[in-house]
């Protein structure tokens, strides 16, 4: 290492430069008047936003209030018409075990009427029973 190069010796004009430049400053007298008027100029000049509007309309309590009831009620009747639907699609599988059972049911008593008349077929008819 070059004894020229020690900490309290810099030999690069960079770095002096760069310490200049970036010394830390007092701002000027009123510095910050000036800014703070020309953000509210600024501001006064602009025409507000549609955003803005929206906010300043939302910041009023009615309009949360009502914001709030028309999102609850949003709320209840779409929990409302899910149990609905629920209950719909549970009523037609219900529907439909009934309808199969009822053809169950229904073939079993075809097969049970076709036995009796087979086994009536085979016996002979009785005198009791004609008159």
């Amino acid at each position: 290492m070059n004894k020229n190069m020690t900490p309290d010796n810099d030999t690069n004009p960079m770095d002096e430069i760069l310490k200049r430049t970036l010394q830390r400053q007092e701002a000027p007298d009123g510095f910050a008047d000036r800014v703070l008027a020309r953000l509210s100029e600024r501001r006064s000049s602009q025409k507000p936003s549609l955003r803005d509007s929206w906010l300043r309309f939302l910041a009023q309590p009615l309009v949360r209030w009502a914001a709030l009831a028309a999102f609850a009620t949003a709320m209840i009747l779409s929990g409302h018409l899910h149990n609905l639907r629920r209950e719909r699609a549970e009523g037609e599988a219900a529907k439909q075990r009934l309808m199969l059972a009822l053809r169950i049911a229904g073939s079993k008593l075809q097969l049970a009427k076709s036995r009796v008349n087979e086994i009536n077929a085979g016996q002979p008819e009785r005198p009791e029973e004609r008159e």
